[in-house]
């Protein structure tokens, strides 16, 4: 009986697994696009090998190599690098699918909590991962979920009396941890400022559930310290600082644009919002100051730009969720008792992701239409976006020589695949000036290319030809260029003068 008993599943939690193994499923198959995974693994590599964080170029021809560069998300690049020396990029990748099912996973558990339901939870959690989809490739972003996490459930629940003071030790050591992976470390001081501000204004208007402030506080000073706990002192904050400010990066990045209502995400992004619109008019749950601080700050920063929509997810759906439990009739239904088929069922869900993690996926029989946007059976390993050079790399190790225009994303994996051959530019935005930026794009939209080209010296061309199609087309009729390489997307051209 006792057994038995350990073995049976309520059928409640099912509504929650469902799109959590749905998510980690997607998640799993997310390829991996050249721009920011390569270059980030090269500098991981550097540290570990060399002892030292670099702070120069390095790899770009169009500056002079020793122009500085600060590696902010040093940690971050080596924990990338150490996974993949342990395991390749199958190890790598797996990490990135258990970070995002464990962080996801954690949302709509809190979800859960503030709601009490496990249908609502499940609703949560299918927004915030789905609204998130933009933002799940392999990069030093992916050390940041946890943390954002730990700050956030820590906090809210120390707001609603259920975490004792003391724990909230753990946020300068997150904290120390954060702001030596990722940039996104800024984040967690946000919080903070939005819970002392909120639980000033509860205080202030007498809300039943109002949190001490005097532990609020010395933990948010014991944090604050935590930021200098990195190789650039206070310089992290002045890096941070170029970085959100840099005319470049915020001007034609397209993940610092705002979302527009295109793809699955954007749209799941502006559902969610007519949904908590809604469950603000209706509901008889009214928001406390903190939690409406909370909505307007992410709101507002997912709106400036498409790479914050998963933050706002993170924070917004376990409120969603509380609002909708006030809005929604009690689920009339009455749950089964609990059986071992559910534990059965429960276990049945995941089987599918567990058969697309990277040691197993190219086995599985995926549409076609899949197989066509990766490189199947790469060495690199599984799930290589097939906007990656691999094969046009390999012609170049045995063709060197040229200065080379490339297109940008080219640029990270040349750093990582063949960094003595300088690029033109790559994705470290913030390092080249934005009038270069803009010469780059007017060379790949096929405007007085040959006159720009000449102008910095570029003999020799690595184009896509997808993503620089006006280019590819007016080199098939330029007599000055001659097509030496051709794959599925990758282009290499030398001037008709140029000695190798």
């Amino acid at each position: 009986m006792t057994r038995r008993r350990t073995l049976a599943m309520p059928i409640e939690p099912l509504w929650f697994l469902i799109p959590l193994a749905t998510f980690g499923f997607f998640v799993s198959l997310v390829p991996l696009p050249p721009n920011d995974f390569w270059w980030h693994l090269k500098i991981g590599e550097l540290i570990v090998r060399e002892g030292r964080i670099p702070a120069t170029n390095m790899f770009g021809w169009t500056l002079p190599a020793e122009a500085p560069f600060t590696y902010g998300a040093w940690l971050g690049e080596v924990l990338l690098y150490l996974l993949h020396h342990a395991g390749g990029l199958p190890l790598v990748t797996f990490a990135r699918n258990a970070i995002a099912l464990a962080a996801f996973g954690l949302i709509g558990l809190e979800a859960k909590r503030q709601s009490r339901s496990w249908r609502l939870a499940a609703l949560a959690l299918a927004l915030a991962a789905g609204m998130s989809l933009n933002n799940l490739v392999i990069r030093p972003q992916i050390w940041s979920w946890l943390p954002f996490v730990g700050f956030y459930l820590l906090l809210t629940r120390f707001r609603e009396g259920q975490l004792h003071p003391t724990r909230l030790i753990a946020l300068p050591f997150l904290m120390a941890f954060w702001v030596n992976v990722h940039g996104a470390f800024l984040l967690g001081p946000a919080l903070l400022a939005l819970f002392l501000i909120g639980g000033t204004l509860e205080h202030l208007l007498q809300h039943p559930q109002r949190p001490p402030l005097r532990p609020l506080a010395g933990i948010t000073f014991l944090t604050l310290l935590a930021l200098f706990l990195n190789p650039y002192g206070a310089g992290i904050l002045r890096y941070a600082y170029r970085l959100l400010t840099d005319p470049p990066s915020q001007t034609l990045g397209v993940e610092w644009a705002s979302p527009t209502p295109h793809g699955i995400a954007n749209v799941i992004f502006y559902l969610s919002i007519l949904l908590l619109l809604v469950a603000l008019a209706r509901s008889s749950y009214r928001l406390p100051p903190t939690e409406l601080l909370l909505l307007l700050a992410f709101l507002w920063l997912a709106w400036s730009g498409q790479r914050y929509v998963i933050w706002f997810g993170m924070v917004a759906m376990p409120i969603l969720a509380r609002l909708l439990v006030h809005l929604l009739p009690p689920w009339p239904w009455p749950a089964p008792p609990p059986r071992p088929l559910h534990t059965l069922l429960a276990l049945l869900l995941f089987s599918p992701v567990l058969a697309v993690q990277p040691w197993w996926v190219e086995h599985i029989p995926l549409p076609q239409a899949y197989w066509n946007q990766v490189w199947r059976g790469s060495p690199l390993g599984p799930l290589v976006g097939i906007e990656t050079p691999v094969k046009a790399v390999e012609y170049l190790q045995a063709h060197p020589g040229g200065r080379l225009f490339n297109e940008m994303g080219y640029g990270s994996y040349l750093i990582w695949a063949l960094p003595e051959q300088k690029v033109f530019v790559d994705p470290r935005m913030e390092l080249y000036p934005y009038e270069l930026w803009l010469d780059y794009i007017r060379i790949s939209q096929a405007s007085r290319y040959n006159q720009l080209l000449q102008r910095y010296g570029a003999d020799r061309l690595m184009i896509d030809r997808v993503l620089q199609k006006e280019l590819a087309q007016a080199l098939e009729e330029d007599p000055l260029w001659i097509k030496e390489y051709e794959d599925e997307r990758t282009q290499i051209w030398r001037k008709k003068d140029a000695s190798r």
